[in-house]
This record gives C-alpha cells, structure tokens and sequence, in this order.
C-alpha cells in the first residue's frame, strides 16, 4: 500500500466511523448492508470479499494498524473485518458551586474580569 493509498484509506475509515457515531440512521445502513455502506465512502472490496462488522470490542483501544492489515488482507484472506470501536459516552457529574465558580474559561476568577491582570 502506497502511502498515498494508505492515507485515502485512513480518511475514508475515519468518516466512516465518525458518522456511524453521529448518525443512528448511518448505522443501521451499515447493518443492513455492510459493502454498500464502504462503498458510500470510496472504500471497494471484489464481490468475493466478505464483509464482517465487528464493534463494541471490550477493553481495546481501537488500533488503526489492525484495521489497514485487515484492508490489505481483504483480497487475499477473503474477509474484510471492519471495526468499528465503541464510542463511550462522556461521564456526567454534578460540580458544587465552589467548583463551578473556579471554572471561568480556564482562569483563575478573581482574575477573569479584568483585561490589564491577564494581558501582562
């Protein structure tokens, strides 16, 4: 794989995912039709490559080097793996007063009123 092709391809996965994360209804195309899905983002397998959807992968960071081999491979294992990691939700929590007010843009607040403290 050129660099050249590595980096299309590296663009194109991460949209890919991207707008799974976003967009319920991308994922369920995804679900019902896997290579017309990677398709949609210029990424074509030969019809004799089967395509399997692998997510929510418990404990593993998603390793952008596994996904390029399993593209690479595509052609001579007969199988594209497609991961598509988790995405988390960000963690809620409540902050008391005290806290809210020492968060002021990221400065300390008995200095965030004024220009002169900030700007020497």
């Amino acid at each position: 794989m050129t660099p050249v092709d590595r980096a299309v391809f590296v663009a194109a996965y991460s949209r890919l995912v991207a707008d799974v994360w976003a967009d319920p209804v991308k994922e369920q195309a995804l679900d019902r039709d896997p290579r017309g899905f990677l398709a949609g983002y210029g990424l074509h397998l030969p019809e004799d490559v089967q395509v399997r959807v692998v997510r929510d992968i418990a404990d593993a960071d998603p390793d952008l080097e596994v996904q390029i081999e399993s593209w690479q491979q595509a052609g001579t294992t007969g199988t594209f793996v497609l991961f598509v990691p988790s995405l988390l939700p960000v963690a809620q929590a409540e902050l008391a007063e005290d806290e809210l007010d020492s968060v002021v843009a990221g400065l300390d607040p008995s200095c965030a009123c004024c220009c002169p403290c900030c700007c020497t």
